[in-house]
């Protein structure tokens, strides 16, 4: 089950062969263009390009942008019936201008707040779905879906099924997500909550053990860019180095890493196993330009 903001991507790929002149700016001159489930949603691309069955519970505005999202998913023969639409709020959508491979500017239509009637019929939903789960990933992308209400239901409804829930987390106050099974922040993200940069190895395993206590959660699995990640819980703690050829465009890489994570140990594998087969994935999508799900064609077993 997939709980979190659903956002769409929208790209659009030219070239720059002059300044503007209204102002000094480039015109980029369009060759293409496309659309990508961004968000929560590129989780769920990861996930359904490796197979897996999806539940989905969030919300979009009703409006081109949801209902564009709602077909996309469609097409995909992922039910949608858990995804609610509300006239009071406007789908997320995220628009990239990208010239001679390089990205120029991104524009953002946010929405960060839920109406209340929505967030109870995720709630509802949630009791009615967690039967046919194996386990529950939460892609917090702070736009709104993942109320401190919504979490806490989930986490709670899923521990006393003893279904493992895995943590995307964002925002600086963490306490929603107390009890769950997994976390997976990054590098900033760790630093915001214990305020300061951690800059070696010995650094990032005292973080993810105050993570770990202080909101008691089971496994904290720290993405670290360049350096690889690093796994803490409170009989272990192990680094392994990125596995990235090349590095372009690291948006997206938290959303493999959390989806690759999940199925890996839904499927019983160790935990080691399982983080080195997340790591593998997103060494692999960050040579992408633009977010970019995984592909089983990418990936030797």
């Amino acid at each position: 089950m997939i709980i979190g903001d659903l956002i769409l991507d929208h790209y659009v790929f030219g070239n720059v062969n002059r300044i503007s002149p209204e102002a000094p700016v480039p015109i980029v001159e369009v060759t293409k263009e496309k659309s990508a489930l961004g968000g929560s949603g590129n989780v769920i691309q990861n996930l359904y390009n490796l197979g897996v069955s999806l539940e989905i519970l969030s919300s979009v505005g009703n409006d081109i942008n949801g209902k564009k999202i709602i077909s996309m998913l469609s097409k995909m023969m992922i039910k949608t019936d858990s995804i609610f639409s509300s006239n009071k709020t406007q789908t997320n959508y995220k628009m990239r201008i990208i010239a001679n491979n390089q990205h120029v500017v991104r524009s953002d239509w946010d929405n960060r707040n839920l109406d209340e009637k929505i967030e109870q019929s995720i709630c509802d939903a949630i009791s009615s779905k967690i039967n046919v789960i194996d386990g529950v990933i939460v892609s917090d992308y702070a736009k709104g879906v993942c109320t401190d209400k919504i979490i806490k239901e989930i986490i709670s409804t899923a521990r006393s099924l003893k279904k493992p829930v895995f943590i995307d987390p964002k925002g600086a106050d963490w306490t929603k997500y107390k009890g769950s099974t997994f976390i997976t922040p990054n590098t900033k993200e760790i630093a915001s909550i214990i305020n300061s940069d951690p800059n070696c190895d010995i650094d990032f395993v005292k973080a993810g053990e105050i993570i770990i206590n202080e909101f008691e959660i089971n496994n904290c699995l720290i993405t670290r860019g360049a350096d690889g990640v690093t796994f803490v819980n409170q009989e272990q703690s192990f680094h392994i180095g990125s596995e990235a050829r090349e590095v372009y465009d690291v948006s997206g890489a938290g959303d493999t890493v959390i989806a690759c994570l999940s199925l890996a140990i839904l499927q019983g594998k160790s935990i080691k196993d399982s983080v080195k087969f997340a790591n593998k994935a997103a060494g692999i999508v960050v040579s992408h330009i633009g977010t970019t799900a995984i592909t089983l064609d990418e990936l030797e077993f």
